[in-house]
């Protein structure tokens, strides 16, 4: 009976330092869990926050209007789209082709009319601001860039015969846009995007840009329906608009119609003060 009361202290003690361990264990662990807990939670509402942030704030990220300037030398044009008026130059306006051109982003197209003047000789060559841009009326969204593009078309098509059309950067999937809705000799993509939502999602890797992004320019899922003779013309060092994009519009493109050049050393922003980017132009503009 004696050995059976010791054993059952014994027991009743190891019991007693166990759960006094248990206590003490939990009482670690807590804290531990309450930290990782509230980590989440700050991680979780940091990261809804900035995918708010950016979703609100998107177009202010992806438009850079340039400011109004004053008319230059060159005869100025004014082209209603619904309620907005777009304006911009027009050079070598008598003659009997066309060329319209979409810039990039910040991009001021008036720096350029001297050398589309002089270079494109044969063709009247439209270089109208995005609405929201220079003196063009308007705020730009892909949507309302599209239906300007066809009031352009409208507008140049009623006084020549034969249009095409040149896109720069942010402009080539504008430039891609019209030309499958409408009829164009020829097609120029400069430093062109298989789509900008993509641009987009390797810049922010952890949030869900292809769904973020209102305006996708998606060129690569417009390009199978374009018909006509296209060129690609890609800067060598181009820093802005990767590589693998242009490659896959390319992939996206019929190559029956398509011819691709590379201006070398170029980069993004520079690729206009090499005279080969113009002679490309003029050659793949006149070609027969």
């Amino acid at each position: 009976m004696k050995t059976e009361k010791k054993t059952n202290r014994k027991t009743s003690k190891t019991k007693k330092r166990t759960a006094r361990a248990t206590t003490r264990n939990k009482r670690t662990r807590d804290p531990i869990r309450i930290f990782i807990t509230s980590a989440l939670v700050v991680m979780a509402v940091g990261y809804i926050a900035t995918a708010t942030y950016l979703y609100i704030n998107q177009r202010k990220f992806l438009y850079f209007p340039t400011e109004g300037v004053l008319p230059t030398s060159e005869q100025t044009v004014e082209i209603q789209s619904g309620t907005v008026t777009l304006r911009g130059w027009v050079v070598n306006e008598g003659s009997e082709d066309a060329v319209i051109y979409f810039g990039g982003n910040a991009e001021r197209p008036e720096a350029s009319l001297d050398d589309f003047k002089y270079l494109l000789d044969k063709q009247a060559v439209y270089m109208i601001n995005y609405r929201g841009y220079g003196n063009s009326d308007g705020t730009p969204t892909e949507k309302d860039l599209f239906v300007d593009a066809i009031a352009i078309y409208d507008h140049v098509a009623a006084s020549h015969s034969s249009i095409s059309v040149v896109g720069r950067s942010l402009g080539t999937g504008v430039a891609v846009f019209l030309a499958t809705k409408r009829d164009i000799h020829r097609l120029i993509l400069v430093e062109p995007y298989d789509c900008l939502a993509n641009i987009a999602q390797d810049i922010y890797p952890i949030f869900p840009m292809t769904i973020l992004m209102k305006d996708k320019y998606d060129s690569a899922q417009m390009a199978p329906m374009i018909t006509a003779p296209t060129l690609i013309i890609m800067a060598e060092n181009d820093e802005v608009i990767p590589a693998r994009s242009t490659y896959r519009l390319i992939s996206a493109l019929d190559k029956n119609i398509l011819e691709t050049a590379t201006v070398p050393e170029a980069s993004h922003n520079n690729i206009s003060d090499y005279t080969q980017y113009y002679m490309l132009l003029r050659d793949f503009i006149n070609k027969q």
